[in-house]
């Protein structure tokens, strides 16, 4: 390792290229990347996502996604320039190497002080392609990294801007589904809630409920029924008249149709602004059975956090104890 790197640093010609492409085949042992930082071989590998043939850089990317686990190697790599790198490979590279690079950005952005640079420097729009592409692996990415930049505002709203759309324009019904599946994470974070309601998604997924096909109307009842959790959600769905479909998606929808639109007409039940309008769903006969199950897994749940909160106390007394 150490005779390559030494080799690199003493070329500035073709064989450059060369040494920087044995380089990256090296650091696909994970015997290499142990040490690959200590020889200072770091530099080299960001400089490898650049030049030399798609393989290399390829794999260049990759070795850079497994050593961005570590807080040290991310800020080490942020500082060699890693975003402008791996960005030039998600823009021009071939199917994997735009897949890997997505991955390997995604994992050096997940900390709060490079959510904004990385945004910034133009990720999110090349993630969007990544999400609008066949490919199936490429989608997950895209998707995975969204809820990560999303984590500060400015970036959601940027992210929110363009998955609304993909909603109301002329993509395919794939593109549609995984848009639908963003907002759906993103509308499960407190810190995003305001931003999904403000983007204008709302009215586009209560359209959806009506004329998607069987999975976008899942998907969206789905959406739905996580966002009808908060109150300033439930006023603006109930402007757009979401509650006399979900009534109807109780008595025609799908099994899964069904349920989600039970949980939303629980929490508008729930809402005194909104009870009456609601009631006439007490009157449907697959209603009452998904309520009760509704209620029992609720009481579940809110019993486990209870229990999980006894056991930190009694942990806390023992450690307490164990320590006198």
């Amino acid at each position: 390792m150490q005779c390559v790197i030494d080799a690199i640093v003493s070329r500035d010609d073709d064989m450059r290229k060369y040494l920087l492409e044995i380089l990256t085949a090296l650091a696909m042992l994970r015997e290499v990347r142990r040490v690959i930082v200590g020889y200072g071989g770091l530099p080299f590998l960001v400089e490898a996502v650049s030049y030399g043939k798609m393989i290399s850089r390829t794999r260049a990317a990759q070795a850079i996604g497994l050593l961005g686990v570590s807080r040290r190697v991310k800020h080490m790599l942020m500082e060699l320039g890693v975003v402008e790198a791996l960005i030039g490979l998600l823009r021009d590279g071939d199917d994997s190497g735009r897949i890997i690079a997505g991955n390997a950005l995604g994992v050096v952005s997940s900390h709060v002080n490079y959510l904004r640079p990385v945004a910034q420097a133009g990720a999110i729009p090349l993630y969007m392609e990544l999400l609008r592409g066949n490919d199936v692996l490429g989608k997950e990415v895209a998707e995975d990294v969204f809820c990560v930049l999303a984590v500060a505002e400015e970036n959601a709203v940027l992210i929110l801007d363009h998955l609304v759309s993909i909603l109301e324009g002329n993509e395919g019904q794939e593109a549609k589904a995984a848009a639908i599946d963003v907002i759906w994470n993103l509308s499960g974070y407190k810190h995003s809630i305001s931003v999904v309601r403000e983007s204008g998604a709302i009215p586009v997924l209560i359209r959806f409920l009506r004329d998607g096909n069987l999975d976008l109307r899942e998907k969206a009842s789905a959406t739905i029924a996580q966002l009808s959790y908060e109150e300033e959600n439930r006023g603006a769905m109930e402007e757009e008249g979401v509650i006399p479909i979900l009534i109807e998606l109780l008595q025609d929808g799908s099994e899964e149709l069904r349920e989600y639109a039970a949980e939303s007409l629980i929490n508008f039940a729930e809402d005194s602004r909104y009870s009456e309008g609601v009631s006439v769903a007490f009157e449907i006969p697959s209603f009452l059975p998904i309520r009760e199950r509704l209620f029992r897994i609720r009481a579940s749940d809110e019993d486990m956090t209870r229990s999980m909160r006894l056991l930190s106390v009694e942990q806390l007394i023992t450690s307490d104890f164990d320590s006198v």
